[in-house]
């Protein structure tokens, strides 16, 4: 998972001779690039992208007795790790796309879930419609802005990006407010902190590439982007899956949270045939 940066450079990122696929078209980030394979651009920015593979699989896996909304939510999280993968290996603007394009329908369908979350549809039909159609003109204008434009793909990826971020924050702040269960909201404010670590990560990375890459006494690029990934993704995962809990709660579907080998949490809940969603 990536947030492109239209203003890396070689005077920051320390980009060796270009390797099996060429200049970079796309954001460059702080990693050297072909330090470690003639076929990979960023070793580790793509290796941690892998994290987000194994989550989206885990959460579809564990929850595949949920409704298909969950499934699409967790299934997108590994369609953005096979495009992250893509895109760091590559560093060419197609595979930026793959890249940047299922994270904007990542979140909107992780909006759907938080918005829609009682036993009857809250908005009507236009709900869907309405997202579907703005991840779709979002997406025509990332398109059209090409690789030759980065910085206005970078503002229209950021802003559409950060303002279904903020809507789906709005709403887990409500279903936080009315949990009861202490272990449950111990595990929202811990997704909580993860997240804001993971994104400090992500700055440091993108704003201070230079000091990054000059740290005394020897010390080695400590890949902040690809911890940034490791952290987006269980933070992701986690998020999702409380927003399973909520959903399933409010059906009436007495959800617990289990752990997969003391390691995972997972949601657990009763089918109750006598409340049912009459929709997905």
């Amino acid at each position: 998972m990536i947030v492109a940066n239209p203003y890396a450079n070689s005077t920051l990122v320390m980009s060796h001779s270009p390797g099996f696929w060429g200049h970079p078209t796309a954001s460059d980030w702080c990693e050297s690039n072909y330090d470690k394979s003639h076929y990979i651009a960023e070793f580790f920015n793509s290796l941690s992208s892998l994290s987000m593979i194994l989550v989206g699989l885990a959460g579809m896996y564990l929850h595949s007795s949920f409704e298909k909304r969950f499934l699409l939510t967790f299934g997108s999280i590994v369609i953005v790790g096979i495009g992250s993968i893509a895109f760091h290996g590559t560093l060419l603007f197609p595979l930026q796309m793959l890249d940047e394009v299922p994270m904007v329908y990542s979140i909107l369908s992780l909006a759907y879930c938080c918005v829609e979350n009682k036993p009857y549809r809250r908005y009507g039909v236009w709900f869907p419609i309405s997202i579907a159609l703005y991840g779709l003109l979002t997406t025509l204008i990332m398109l059209f802005a090409g690789p030759d434009n980065h910085l206005l793909e970078f503002i229209v990826f950021q802003s559409s990006f950060t303002f279904m971020v903020l809507i789906v924050m709005s709403h887990i702040i409500k279903i936080y407010g009315n949990l009861r269960d202490t272990s449950i909201k111990r595990l929202w404010a811990t997704t909580g902190i993860m997240g804001v670590v993971a994104y400090a990560y992500w700055n440091i990375d993108f704003r201070m590439c230079g000091f990054v890459q000059n740290l005394p006494f020897g010390i080695w690029n400590p890949q902040f982007h690809a911890w940034w990934h490791v952290g987006a993704s269980l933070c992701s995962y986690m998020v999702c899956l409380l927003v399973c809990y909520d959903r399933a709660q409010n059906l009436g579907r007495d959800p617990k949270i289990e752990w997969k080998a003391g390691l995972l949490p997972y949601v657990v809940a009763q089918s109750v045939p006598s409340i049912k969603s009459k929709y997905n």
